[in-house]
C-alpha cells in the first residue's frame, strides 16, 4: 500500500510498525504538510464485522482525547474496504525497547516514565476511556524524554504473547490484572495494576510473573504474590516499592482509586530521593518545601531571637492553631464514610448517600452476567473511604446479561462449528447424527437455538450432523452351514463385516469350524458395513448315517448316466456316477451327515431330489 493516497488527503510512504490486525505507515497530510502515522486495518480482518465496528467505535472515542502524554488521533476513515485511523507521528522508541537496552532503568527515570503514563490514563479516565492494555510496547518516548501512550481503545492483535477470555482480546498477558483474566468487568483501576507491572520491570528488568503458557501467567496474576523488587534491586526505595505493590493489590478497591492520586504518590518520591525538594507528609497531603542552603543554615544558626518577640511569636501561633483547631470542621468541610454501595439498586444507592450527605453519580453503565440490572457493580471510592460531605460518589451499574446473537453454523464442518461456537461465547450442546443425502459426512444439519437469535453467553447450541448420505441395504445372506472362510468371503462380497468376537459352542449338527448360527436372520435388509456376530461349531459334529435310494429311470432314451450329489453337514460332493438302461430300478446306498439332501441327475439334468 506503499504509495497509497488515502481520503485525497494521507500519502503513505514506509511500513514502520506491523500488529497482529493492523499495519502502521508513516505518512505525509498533504493539507496541513505534516508527518502523521496511519495505522491499517489489514485485509483479513475487513470482513469481520466485529472487528470492524470495534475498530471504528473505539478509534472514533479515542480521538476525543487531547493530551501531551498521549499519541493524539487526528483522523478516523475509510475507503472502500480499508479502514484506518490517523494519529500523531512519534520519533523515538517505545519503552519496550528502552527496558531491553537499558535494563532495569534507572530508578529516578523510572518513576518520571510512570509519571507521565498515570498524567495520560487520568486524562483519558475522566473521559470515561479505559486502556485495558497497557504495557511497555504500548508506550513510546519522544527524542526529548516525553513519554506518549499509545492504542488507546484500540482492539489489539492476538499473539502468543496476549490472552482471550468470552471471545474478546482484553490484555497483553504480562500485564493483564487479576479482573481481566477472571473476564470480570473493567474499571480504571484495571490500567492501574498494567501500569504497576510496567513499573515493576523497569525498576526489575524482568516481568513480574512469567511461566511457559500464558494461562499460567493469568493464573499467577490471580493468585500469586508479587516477587520481592527490592530483593531484585536494592537501589528502589521502600516507599516506591510499595507504591508498585498497591498498584498491582489484587483486589481493584485496594489499588489507587485514580491515576492521579498514583502520580500524586510518585511525585512524593520523586521529590524526596531524586530532586531539589524535599517532602513531608500532613493529613494525606503533599507539602513541597525548598530547601534551606548551607550557608543560610549558618546565618540562621548565628542569630538570636530576642526573648520577648520569641513569646509573642509563640502566643501569636498558640492562638491561631486553636481558632484552626475549632474552625477545622466548618472551614475545610465534614468529613463522612463512604457507605458500600456495591449490590444495592440505583435508587437504594441514592437513598443511602443521602443519609450521609452525598451525591449519586451515575458513570457509564457496564454488562454484567451476576449483578441484576440497574444493580452496582462498583463504586468510585470505597466503602469506609473518608470525603467531604456533598461530594458525589460515582457508581457503575450494571446493564444486565449481555445477549448475544447465536452465529450459524448450519452448513459447516463440526469442529469448525464448535470453534465458531465457543469463539462468539457459546458451548457446543448435544450432537445428534443422522444420515442425510443432502449434508456431506460431519456437515452440520441443524442447530438449536437457531442462528441469528440471541441468547445468554455460555448457553449450550444443540447440533444435528450428518453422516452422509444414507447407506445402500442389503439382503442378508445365509451363512449357517458354511465354514467361516466361506462366511468370511460372502460377507466381504457384501460389503458387511465379521465381528471381532466369534463365540464358539458344541454341536452335533455341524463340524469345528462350521457357522451354526448367526445374529442377523438371513433376508433382512441392513446396511452397508453392518457387524454380523457368528457362532460357529466347536465340534464334535454329525455322525455317519446311511440311506439307500430307489428309484426307476424312464424309458424315453436307451441308456442314462445317473449322478447322485450329497449336501450335507460335510458340504457338497457327488456319491454315484454310473451308465443304466431306460426303465431300470435303480438302488443306491449312500451316506451322509447330519442334514441335507441328495440330488439325481439324469444325463446332466436334474430329476428328483432326497430329503435326508
Amino acid at each position: 500500500m506503499v504509495g497509497m493516497i488515502l481520503g485525497d488527503r494521507y500519502e503513505l510512504l514506509e511500513i514502520v510498525g506491523e500488529g497482529g490486525m493492523a499495519i502502521v505507515y508513516k505518512a505525509r497530510c498533504r493539507i496541513l504538510n505534516r508527518t502523521v502515522a496511519v495505522k491499517v486495518m489489514k485485509e483479513e480482518f475487513v470482513r469481520d464485522d466485529n472487528f470492524v465496528q470495534r475498530f471504528k467505535t473505539e478509534a472514533l472515542a479515542a480521538a476525543s482525547l487531547s493530551h501531551p502524554n498521549l499519541v493524539n488521533i487526528f483522523d478516523v476513515g475509510q475507503q472502500g474496504d480499508c479502514y484506518y485511523i490517523v494519529m500523531e507521528y512519534v520519533q523515538g522508541m517505545t519503552l519496550k525497547e528502552m527496558i531491553e537496552q537499558q535494563k532495569p532503568l534507572a530508578v529516578d527515570k523510572a518513576v518520571d516514565i510512570a509519571i507521565m503514563i498515570c498524567d495520560g490514563l487520568h486524562h483519558a479516565h475522566e473521559k470515561g476511556i479505559i486502556h485495558r492494555d497497557i504495557k511497555p510496547h504500548n508506550v513510546l518516548i519522544t527524542d526529548t524524554g516525553i513519554v506518549k501512550v499509545a492504542d488507546f481503545g484500540i482492539a489489539q492483535a492476538v499473539t502468543k504473547q496476549t490472552i482471550t477470555f468470552g471471545g474478546n482480546v482484553v490484555g497483553s498477558v504480562h500485564y493483564v490484572s487479576p479482573e481481566q483474566a477472571k473476564g470480570e468487568p473493567l474499571t480504571r483501576a484495571t490500567d492501574i495494576y498494567s501500569v504497576g507491572c510496567v513499573l515493576y520491570e523497569m525498576v526489575t528488568g524482568q516481568v513480574p510473573y512469567d511461566a511457559d503458557s500464558p494461562i499460567t501467567v493469568a493464573l499467577k496474576h490471580i493468585h500469586d504474590d508479587i516477587p520481592a523488587i527490592r530483593a531484585n534491586n536494592s537501589e528502589v526505595p521502600v516507599g516506591l516499592e510499595g507504591i508498585i505493590i498497591k498498584a498491582m493489590e489484587k483486589l481493584p478497591q485496594h489499588r489507587f482509586s485514580t491515576a492521579e492520586e498514583m502520580r500524586n504518590a510518585l511525585l512524593n518520591i520523586h521529590s524526596q530521593y531524586f530532586s531539589n525538594y524535599s517532602s513531608q507528609y500532613k493529613n494525606g497531603k503533599t507539602l513541597i518545601m525548598a530547601p534551606i542552603s548551607e550557608g543560610r543554615d549558618q546565618e540562621l544558626a548565628k542569630k538570636k531571637l530576642r526573648p520577648a518577640a520569641a513569646i509573642v511569636l509563640l502566643a501569636v501561633l498558640g492562638l491561631f492553631l486553636g481558632v484552626a483547631y475549632q474552625l477545622s470542621g466548618n472551614f475545610f468541610g465534614e468529613e463522612v464514610e463512604v457507605p458500600g454501595l456495591v449490590g444495592l439498586s440505583l435508587k437504594e444507592a441514592d437513598q443511602e448517600l443521602s443519609k450521609v450527605g452525598l451525591k449519586l453519580k451515575v458513570l457509564p453503565g457496564q454488562y454484567h452476567a451476576e449483578v441484576e440490572k440497574d444493580h452496582i457493580i462498583s463504586q468510585r471510592y470505597v466503602e469506609g473511604f473518608k470525603v467531604k460531605k456533598g461530594r458525589e460518589i460515582g457508581v457503575v451499574p450494571s446493564l444486565g446479561i449481555q445477549m448475544k446473537k447465536v452465529p450459524d453454523i448450519v452448513g459447516m464442518d463440526r469442529s469448525a462449528a464448535e470453534v465458531e461456537l465457543r469463539n462468539s461465547g457459546f458451548r457446543p450442546g448435544k450432537i445428534d447424527k443422522i444420515h442425510d443425502d443432502k449434508f456431506e459426512e460431519n456437515q452440520v444439519i441443524s442447530q438449536n437455538p437457531l442462528g441469528g437469535t440471541e441468547a445468554e453467553p455460555g448457553e449450550y447450541v444443540d447440533m444435528m450432523v450428518s453422516e452422509g448420505p444414507t447407506p445402500e441395504r442389503i439382503p442378508m445372506p445365509n451363512l449357517i452351514g458354511k465354514s467361516l472362510d466361506e462366511a468370511r468371503q460372502i460377507l466381504k462380497e457384501n460389503n458387511l463385516v465379521i465381528g471381532n468376537q466369534i463365540t464358539r459352542k458344541e454341536s452335533n449338527a455341524y463340524y469345528v469350524d462350521y457357522v451354526i448360527d448367526q445374529d442377523t436372520q438371513a433376508g433382512v435388509l441392513v446396511d452397508e458395513d453392518t457387524t454380523i456376530n457368528l457362532t460357529v461349531s466347536s465340534g464334535p459334529g454329525p455322525a455317519a448315517q446311511t440311506r439307500s435310494l430307489e428309484l426307476r429311470l424312464p424309458e424315453d432314451q436307451d441308456f442314462y448316466k445317473v449322478v447322485i450329489k450329497v449336501k450335507d453337514a460335510q458340504g457338497q460332493r457327488e456319491v454315484y456316477d454310473q451308465m443304466h438302461n431306460g426303465g431300470d430300478g435303480v438302488v443306491v446306498g449312500i451316506s451322509y451327515f447330519g442334514t441335507g439332501q441328495a440330488e439325481v441327475f439324469l444325463n446332466g439334468n436334474s430329476y428328483r431330489t432326497f430329503d435326508l
